[in-house]
């Protein structure tokens, strides 16, 4: 690969400033605050992995595959979305700054469209309650996007530091996973059992519950996170009033222009294959936890424990950065999330696990969801900090600040996490596993738990080969970064003795 990081051609004329320029670290009191625009996505992602498909599957009768279709036609959409919303907040103004208002407007919607989801009208058709899941689903993720988007770029804007940035990132999942995991471990309540349907799970009556709950919560940390960061605004670099009011023909040369980025699509093709694999992974937690393992919500709320290995994971990023390249963390991390899938089956079938009513299987099967859990944490911080080092080197190549876009990547490779694994797993019940739907637990053949087994803890795990080999190529490492960024100083301080006419730049670079 061409290293780019020192660039021969003429030098792009930046065009985005900051009011005041930040002396020293960005206040551990902006982090853990900015941390709170995390919660949102938790507890969509939580929804969405863990309860939409049984819930449209086995609770109102509608098929699996059914299901992935209407996911897939979202995802579609969701697709086009992202790097919408990212190129439309890069240039953005507003005396808000460009991020902020877009969040702001985000909320209703969003919020709106998560409750309508988990509470559709009662005796729908399959074909209507299908629309219905439809028109929510594509509703929730654009609407979420212009929250999501640019709440990324700005986590990428507060610091031009190269390991401040993983920091930043570090406290952001330390509060979303934290707040994660107190969702998860009270929202069962929610659930409780009646005389009929022991497992509240299965109650459609519970749902409705649910649904204000998670749209109450969802509103409340968008609102809060996005009107206790604008004081930052002045710290974030805004367009300058050189640079052409934004349309949609700029907004899709603006995203063409950073797919160009080799290092970007290494990245993202990457991380977007391993998401699909641990979203499929995470659909699958839920139908392997009730129906293979035999646990009901009691024992389910013990899971979010996981957060000890994500807890674990933002105390140890510090010194392992300091001693490895993000990119190899990243590899050791997906390598250890595929062992680590494999090894639960595998036991399984040896013989080596207790038996389902035995309690030690769950403190085996919690451990063993923290030290996934610390993997995984890993994987998207280095993805995200990698994005914000791409951004460099984008604005370095020609003149754009372009971390919306980016952060679009970011924003659609997590809800592929949802996205491409409900697809998946929604398929794979259906045509694969055979899974029928309607079921409770011991109501499902042995054959079709052993089949779901070996595409959860085999089949899948092994497919993390195509992001490993496609990280080898990835070799924007500590040095290049750094060369970047003292570049890019040079050119801000020359910027200051010549107007920014940034735009005319990437008019003639189009």
């Amino acid at each position: 690969m061409r290293d780019d990081s020192s660039v021969d051609q003429p030098r792009p004329i930046l065009q985005f400033q900051r009011a005041q320029h930040r002396q020293g670290k960005v206040p551990f009191s902006v982090k853990l605050i900015q941390g709170f625009s995390a919660l949102p996505g938790q507890h969509k992602e939580w929804a969405f992995n863990t309860l939409l498909l049984l819930y449209y599957s086995q609770v109102l009768g509608l098929s699996a595959s059914i299901a992935a279709t209407v996911l897939a036609i979202s995802l579609v959409l969701d697709a086009i979305s992202d790097p919408m919303a990212g190129a439309f907040s890069d240039s953005f103004r507003s005396s808000l700054g460009r991020r902020h208002s877009l969040m702001l407007f985000s909320i209703l919607p969003t919020c709106v469209s998560m409750y309508a989801l988990f509470a559709p009208p009662t005796d729908l058709s399959s074909m209507a309650l299908a629309l219905w899941m439809l028109m929510c689903t594509v509703s929730l993720r654009v609407s979420f996007s212009f929250f999501a988007v640019p709440w990324g770029a700005i986590a990428a804007e507060l610091s031009e530091d190269y390991q401040e940035r993983t920091m930043i990132i570090a406290h952001r999942m330390m509060v979303g996973g934290f707040g994660g995991v107190l969702f998860a471990f009270f929202i069962y309540s929610v659930f409780p059992a009646s005389v009929e349907i022991e497992n509240g799970i299965f109650n459609p009556a519970n749902y409705r519950t649910f649904a204000w709950v998670i749209a109450s919560l969802m509103c409340l940390w968008m609102t809060f996170s996005t009107v206790a960061t604008l004081n930052q605004v002045k710290y974030l670099p805004q367009p300058t009033a050189t640079i052409a009011k934004v349309d949609l023909r700029d907004m899709v040369a603006r995203t063409a222009e950073a797919l160009k980025n080799t290092y970007f699509n290494v990245l993202f093709m990457a991380t977007l294959i391993s998401a699909a694999v641990i979203g499929t992974g995470q659909v699958f937690d839920t139908y392997m936890n009730t129906f293979f393992w035999g646990f009901g919500p009691d024992q389910l709320r013990w899971f979010s424990l996981s957060f000890l290995g994500m807890a674990f994971a933002i105390f140890t990023i510090k010194p392992l950065q300091a001693k490895f390249e993000k990119r190899d963390i990243m590899l050791v991390s997906i390598t250890l999330i595929s062992v680590l899938q494999i090894l639960k089956v595998s036991l399984r079938f040896a013989g080596w696990l207790p038996e389902n009513d035995d309690p030690l299987l769950l403190q085996i099967l919690v451990f063993h969801a923290a030290l996934m859990g610390y993997c995984y944490f890993l994987t998207l911080m280095m993805f995200a900090s990698m994005m914000a080092d791409i951004s460099d080197h984008q604005e370095l190549q020609n003149g754009l600040r372009q971390e919306g876009i980016f952060s679009g990547g970011i924003t659609f490779s997590g809800k592929a996490t949802t996205g491409l694994g409900l697809i998946l797993g929604g398929l794979l019940l259906d045509w694969v596993i055979d899974f029928p739907v309607g079921m409770q637990p011991g109501e499902v053949a042995m054959d079709i738990l052993v089949r779901m087994a070996v595409v959860d803890g085999i089949i899948m795990p092994a497919l993390n080969i195509f992001p490993f080999m496609l990280l080898l190529k990835y070799r924007l490492d500590r040095a290049k970064v750094e060369n970047i960024q003292s570049q890019l100083n040079d050119l801000r301080q020359a910027a200051q003795e010549r107007p920014a006419t940034a735009y005319e730049y990437f008019s003639r670079s189009r």
